[in-house]
Formats: C-alpha cells, sequence, structure tokens
C-alpha cells in the first residue's frame, strides 16, 4: 500500500510541476504579447487611411505611429507606394524578431519554423517577379525579412542571371538547402526545375510554387505539433490555410483551363482535405462547382453566409478575389480566437504574429489599392478588420 501511494504521489507532484511549469516558461512572453496587442492598427486607423487621397498622406499618417521608425533611411527615388511597403515589411520583420526573442527556449525552434512562412514567401516573390520581368528595385520593397533567409541571401537571388545562379543561390542557404533536398520537391527533377527557374511557365510554375508552399506547411505542422491544447487550435490554423489556398488554386486553375492533373500535382499537402477530396475539386466542371464542394466540406457554419455572398459577387465580375477575402477573414478571427483563448502557450504568441500580418497585408492593400486608382469601397471589401 505504501508503495502504491508512492507511487500516486510522485505522478501527482509531475502534474504540479507541469502546471507550474507553464506559467514560469510564458508567462512573460503572453504578458508581452497582449501588451503588444492595442498597438496593433485598429479599425478606425485602417479607414482613416482609405479616406486620404494619396499614398503620400497614407506615409503621413502611419510616420504618427508606431511605424514611425520604420520610415527613416530611404532613398530619395524611392515611390510613395514604395516607401509605405518598406516601412510595413521593415517594422513586421522587427516585431517578428522580438516575439522570437521573447519566446520561451523550449518554444524558439517551433516559432522559427512557422516564420519559414516569410521565407518561402519572399522566393515565391522573386520566381514571380523575374516571371514579371521586374526589376531588383521593384522586388526588394516587396519581400518581408522576417525569416531565416538575410536580405544579402535575398539579394542573392535577385541579382541572379541565370537559371544555374538562382538555383545555386538559394541552395547555398540554409533554409533553400533544406527545402531542395526535401520530400516536397523531390517529383521535381533538377533539370526540369533550372528550366522552371530560367522560363516560369505559368501552369508549370505553380508546380514550384505548391512544392514551396507543401514543405512549409509540412515543417510548421511538425514543429507545433504537441498534443497540447493550444497547440492544436494553432495547427488547425495552419491546416485550414492550407486548404484555403487549395480552394483558391483549384479555382483559379480551373478558370484557366488547366487539366484535372494539374490540379491535383499544384495541390499542397498538409491540410485536412483527403485524396478523394482534392480529386473531387480537380474533376469539376468550374468554379461554381468547386465553390460548392468548398462550402461543403470546409466552411464552417458561421462563415456560409459570407462564401454565398462570394459566389453571388464572383457571378457578376469573375473575380477570385471575393473568395480569399473570405478565407483571410476565418483565418484573421481564429488567429484573434487563439490570442484570447490561449494561456500560457505559444498559442498567443503565433496567434498574435497572424494578426500584425494581418494588418501588413491590409496597409498593402490600401497603397495598392491607391496606386491602380481603385475607388475607396472596392479597396475596403479587400481589408480583413477583426477586433
Amino acid at each position: 500500500m505504501e508503495k502504491k501511494q508512492g507511487g500516486y504521489g510522485n505522478m501527482l507532484g509531475a502534474i504540479a510541476a507541469k502546471l507550474a511549469f507553464r506559467p514560469l516558461t510564458y508567462g512573460y512572453s503572453n504578458a508581452r504579447v497582449r501588451a503588444m496587442r492595442p498597438h496593433l492598427l485598429s479599425r478606425r486607423q485602417a479607414e482613416d487611411m482609405l479616406k486620404v487621397k494619396t499614398n503620400a498622406a497614407v506615409a503621413e499618417y502611419l510616420s504618427r505611429t508606431g511605424y514611425r521608425d520604420d520610415f527613416t533611411g530611404m532613398g530619395a527615388k524611392v515611390t510613395d507606394e514604395e516607401r509605405v511597403e518598406i516601412a510595413v515589411s521593415k517594422n513586421f520583420a522587427r516585431t517578428a524578431q522580438k516575439l522570437l526573442r521573447i519566446t520561451p527556449k523550449a518554444s524558439q525552434s517551433a516559432l522559427f519554423a512557422f516564420l519559414g512562412r516569410y521565407d518561402i514567401l519572399n522566393i515565391k516573390t522573386i520566381l514571380l517577379a523575374k516571371k514579371l520581368g521586374k526589376h531588383k528595385q521593384e522586388t526588394e520593397h516587396l519581400l518581408i525579412p522576417a525569416g531565416s533567409l538575410s536580405m544579402q541571401e535575398l539579394e542573392e537571388m535577385i541579382s541572379a542571371k541565370s537559371a544555374d545562379e538562382l538555383y545555386d543561390a538559394i541552395h547555398r542557404s540554409a533554409f533553400g538547402g533544406k527545402f531542395l533536398a526535401s520530400d516536397s520537391i523531390k517529383h521535381i527533377p533538377k533539370a526540369e526545375l533550372k528550366a522552371l527557374l530560367q522560363k516560369p511557365e505559368e501552369g508549370k510554375l505553380d508546380m514550384l510554387l505548391s512544392a514551396l508552399d507543401s514543405y512549409y506547411y509540412e515543417v510548421a505542422a511538425s514543429a507545433v505539433s504537441g498534443g497540447e491544447k493550444d497547440l492544436s487550435i494553432i495547427l488547425d490554423l495552419i491546416r485550414s490555410e492550407a486548404d484555403a489556398k487549395n480552394v483558391i488554386t483549384a479555382m483559379r486553375l480551373k478558370k484557366s483551363g488547366a487539366d484535372k492533373h494539374t490540379i491535383i500535382k499544384s495541390m499542397v499537402t498538409g491540410g485536412n482535405f483527403t485524396e478523394q477530396q482534392i480529386g473531387k475539386m480537380a474533376s469539376a466542371k468550374g468554379v461554381p462547382e468547386i465553390a460548392t464542394l468548398a462550402s461543403s466540406f470546409f466552411i464552417s457554419a458561421t462563415g456560409k453566409g459570407e462564401f454565398a455572398a462570394a459566389e453571388a459577387q464572383f457571378k457578376k465580375d469573375g473575380s477570385l478575389s471575393h473568395f480569399e477575402v473570405v478565407f483571410e477573414h476565418s483565418l484573421a478571427r481564429r488567429s484573434l480566437h487563439a490570442l484570447r483563448r490561449s494561456m500560457m502557450s505559444l498559442g498567443a504568441i503565433i496567434g498574435f504574429l497572424f494578426l500584425k500580418e494581418e494588418e501588413m497585408n491590409n496597409i498593402r492593400k490600401i497603397v495598392r489599392g491607391k496606386a491602380l486608382g481603385l475607388p475607396m469601397e472596392r479597396t475596403a471589401e479587400m481589408l480583413v478588420l477583426v477586433g
């Protein structure tokens, strides 16, 4: 009997130690993150920026907020749109590094893996910029140096004059080396990959971009898997983002006339969709049928109305952006939920990072809308404002 009591005593002691460990480990970082939440731009501030006439006025408005220091050190030839793009990228990268510093050491590797989304985004931006024939300066201001790739490594990729140079620049980086050695890219032979880097054709480029996304989702999902309730919220967020990307990719490729095989090869892994569900989307006769399928096995009850409205808008103007905004709203609400509900865990930190990313995206949409001369109402439809 004494032995049994000792066993229960040890078990209770371990539980008590674990419960005490979480506040000690995450108390400081979670308190810092919650203190940072009120400093995110408010809905009113986003609406104020929408109302001003020029991007110069947007830059002036942001320079009176927490973005003030991010406007320093820019060249005289930078346009107002580029000034804002550069400032928000610098601000976001600085925030990401701050979060990494205050995250407990035991969870830093998971957050670092999560920040790999910006390495992927930067490589994709460079590939697409090369496809469009953009100059170095036009590409640089679109980059978000918040991951492991340094600006020097990114500039080497931008400056590459051939497919071999670009491949080598990607391979030399620690992140790129791991990606090129991963299962996510093995289905594309090296010679074919270099051909894609040299001449990124629309349909085939999708396969390379999806390989990049698949690598991120698999690495990030693995990093935050751990059985804790708060981490399961973040895991669901990551998988839902992958599902949303697959729906939009299927819609875009179907709209452009791609066949079933091309669509399936362009899908990312790491989401919740089964092979059967992906097959059904790839076999659909058009975007409306994909929308029906997505609504039936992906959209939550609370998002049905928004998704139906997006379908109605798509039938009017044929733009997939309406669906993209619905997915962004859904992910932003889940991020806010993670921030509010996560107690003493990595969930609150990653939830805040998602919201900060949405703030950056909103500012970029505003300045790009003004640069394109879009009506204020059209830009407002694309913003994702939560909280």
